[in-house]
């Protein structure tokens, strides 16, 4: 470790972005895309120009295709900062789509700055994309300049539809994310402001095509974490078809290399081109250059949306009914179970979870309430394309991981007009979740034992503090990856305690060398636990870490923690700081220092680990907790640093330990290298040498977390 390099300002600071936030700036490829929405929630404007009073403003263009696609481009600090939407643009100009089958027409507004030249960020302007030129056509500006306001929306809705005529009309609406609560979009030229679900739902119904008794054939997003339930009842009114992501989008977004394709055919109907565009997006990322970039996007039937609304509220109506009869930890552990989406770090995410999972989970409690709902959902979802297990098209709003804005987002979600039987059960649910502890969770060392591997079979009690590192003898393959094990670490619970574990997870730390002061630096944690039918908590004692390297054999430690657990994997992530160079190779001291995270996936397939993602992150006065999970590439040369989360153990005037939060912080970087090739991950073994100690943390269903006594 290089040491007390940073300050300790500068240090919580880091710290509190880690815990609690990232932001969106990018020093790599500007084609990394940064998917991020911000919740500062500005006093919308009062913009009610009408399209009618401003019909004489607009430069009329006319056309007739197969298909009308609109792109609603958000520009946001996608675009002001990367150029992604710019980006975008010219891949629709090159792919060599047909002009007379479909016609592209895009509104562009809400950044800062454009890289395209030829728009300009003062206003909300409206083109037609042609192929085979790099030249737009420029048809009109808006007089509403606010691309979050529901009358922007319907005013592109508007001039596109009374001045093209198709047989197919489509939607794309691109840029930032946020699912049911936070919505879809993020105007960067007004503080962020988003269009909520329920401004949505004012731009589609005042339309022009929706009071001519049309609908679009399929709306799109190429945004985050709007694959969900509740979008698709939202614009069942208004489209046949909905093409979303449960997952956050991974690097670059769509490939609209898509519209050759689409152009090229006769069938324009939403299930074939949901298929080609589900296809070219899975297909790019499953051929990523950079790394495995997890992703999920899915073509759903609008018209099997009552059918999917009936059967779910079936299941919520008897699960609600054992929410009153005293099952919440049951319900909770089933929810903790399920598939997540958008998770940032282990404090951030944003409870989406997978509804055909959900329903998985509370099958053994209602088999034939959940069946249905799992059967209708398979007639929803008519194609689908995911290298994530657990995923099925559909996610649904369900608060239990993230604890600090469940009220909060409770709150917002409930504004939207969706299934007042869900509402009830999410409020009831969230009451509980935040109210007071349901049992005591006084667990010390002394209700734990290590049993270590060893050829003699030692027993714990027999086993001191000098003779456990020689005892570490045995390594057994872990049940995920190649993590390893040295024994295991059993803790007795109570009944009560019992009744309402939810989660746990094994840290193990190490001493600093050459450290005069004591200080600990966390190595890697795991929740790979299981609680036995006598209340026995038992995890294994991890026997490998994770290092980063490149191709040309360098390498660094670092401090992995544990984000996501699944069926047969494991998500980690590891922080680090990179310093970038200038055009004289020299390093660039505005680019130096920034930190990112990046994410590591372990499974039978990967078991030293594979890179899916890196994500910038920041503190900005005006940034929301929002998904950045984006995809980033460091340069050749730049400097990778990874972070050093540390501490100095407390102790009392007994020599017992304090409590975990009491230890002096002692965070900094370790030594790192200059990247040459490309970035990876591995597994090295632990030197049983070293001194360790270990320190069990218990989540229970509420979501309270807490730490038992330091075990060395």
């Amino acid at each position: 470790m290089r040491g007390k390099r940073l300050e300790a300002f500068v240090l919580s600071v880091c710290l509190c972005i880690l815990l609690f936030g990232c932001g969106d700036k990018n020093y790599g490829d500007s084609k990394a895309t940064r998917r991020r929405l911000a919740s500062n929630r500005s006093t919308k404007s009062e913009l009610k120009t009408e399209y009618e009073e401003n019909y004489n403003n607009y430069m009329v263009a006319t056309g007739e295709a197969s298909e009308l696609m609109l792109v609603y481009m958000v520009g946001s600090n996608l675009e002001s900062e990367a150029g992604l939407a710019s980006e975008d643009i010219e891949e629709m100009q090159k792919c060599g789509f047909l002009n007379e089958n479909i016609k592209i027409v895009i509104c562009t507004g809400g950044a800062n700055y454009w890289w395209n030249d030829e728009i300009s960020k003062d206003e909300v302007a409206i083109y037609e994309v042609n192929s085979g030129t790099d030249k737009l056509n420029k048809l009109t500006v808006l007089n509403n300049d606010n691309m979050a306001e529901a009358d922007t929306l319907t005013a592109f809705l508007d001039y596109a539809y009374d001045n093209y005529e198709a047989n197919y009309y489509s939607l794309v609406l691109w840029n930032h994310g946020g699912g049911a609560v936070l919505g879809y979009g993020g105007d960067e030229r007004y503080d962020y402001d988003t269009l909520l679900m329920s401004e949505m739902d004012e731009a589609f119904s005042n339309s022009h095509i929706v009071n001519d008794g049309r609908k679009f054939e399929w709306v799109g997003f190429d945004a985050c974490l709007m694959g969900m339930i509740e979008v698709a009842e939202l614009l069942t009114p208004y489209s046949n078809y909905l093409i979303a992501s449960e997952e956050v989008i991974p690097g670059e977004g769509w490939d609209y290399t898509c519209l050759k394709k689409l152009s090229d055919g006769t069938d324009f109907s939403g299930v074939n081109a949901g298929q080609i565009i589900i296809d070219k997006y899975a297909d790019y990322y499953d051929n990523y250059e950079w790394y495995s970039p997890e992703y999920t996007l899915s073509c759903m039937d609008l018209s099997q949306t009552k059918t999917v609304m009936d059967a779910f509220d079936l299941l919520i109506s008897v699960t609600e009914n054992d929410l009153i009869n005293g099952e919440y930890s049951n319900i909770a552990r089933q929810r903790g179970n399920t598939k997540s989406f958008g998770i940032v770090n282990e404090d951030l995410c944003y409870d989406t979870v997978d509804l055909f999972n959900l329903s998985e989970n509370m099958s053994e409690a209602h088999p034939g309430e959940a069946s249905a709902l799992q059967n209708a959902l398979n007639d929803m979802v008519i194609y689908e394309r995911s290298n994530v297990e657990n995923t099925h098209g559909v996610a649904i709003y369900f608060p239990y991981n993230n604890k600090l804005y469940a009220e909060e987002w409770v709150d917002e979600y409930s504004l939207n007009d969706f299934s007042e039987t869900y509402m009830q059960f999410v409020k009831n649910f969230t009451e509980t979740f935040n109210g007071a502890p349901l049992t005591v969770w006084d667990i010390s060392g002394d209700d734990a034992s290590v049993d270590l591997a060893s050829d003699d079979n030692t027993s714990p009690d027999d086993l001191g503090e000098d003779t456990a590192g020689d005892d570490m003898a045995a390594e057994s393959e872990n049940e995920i990856g190649n993590l390893g094990s040295l024994g295991s670490f059993l803790i007795q619970l109570s009944d009560e305690q019992a009744a309402n574990f939810a989660s746990a997870k094994l840290a193990i730390w190490e001493i600093y060398e050459n450290s005069d002061e004591g200080g600990y630096g966390l190595w890697i944690d795991s929740s790979d636990v299981n609680l036995s039918s006598d209340n026995v908590l038992s995890s294994g004692i991890i026997n490998k870490r994770i290092v980063l390297k490149d191709t040309a054999g360098n390498q660094a430690d670092c401090c992995a923690t544990e984000i996501e657990r699944g069926d047969g994997y494991a998500v980690y992530k590891s922080s680090v700081f990179v310093s970038f160079l200038d055009d004289n190779g020299e390093y660039d001291l505005d680019r130096s220092f920034i930190p990112y995270d990046i994410h590591i996936r372990i499974d039978s397939a990967n078991p030293n680990g594979v890179i899916t993602g890196i994500y910038p992150f920041e503190n900005e006065d005006n940034s929301s907790l929002l998904p950045e999970k984006t995809s980033v590439t460091f340069d050749q040369g730049c400097l990778i640093e990874p972070f050093s989360f540390g501490r100095i153990i407390e102790f009392n005037d007994d020599g017992t330990v304090k409590p975990f939060d009491e230890w002096e912080n002692y965070s900094g970087v370790f030594y790192g290298f200059s990247l040459e090739g490309d970035l990876m991950v591995d597994m090295v073994d632990i030197d049983p040498d070293i001194e360790k100690v270990y320190v069990y943390s218990i989540k229970d269903t509420q979501g309270n977390e807490y730490q038992i006594n330091v075990i060395q």
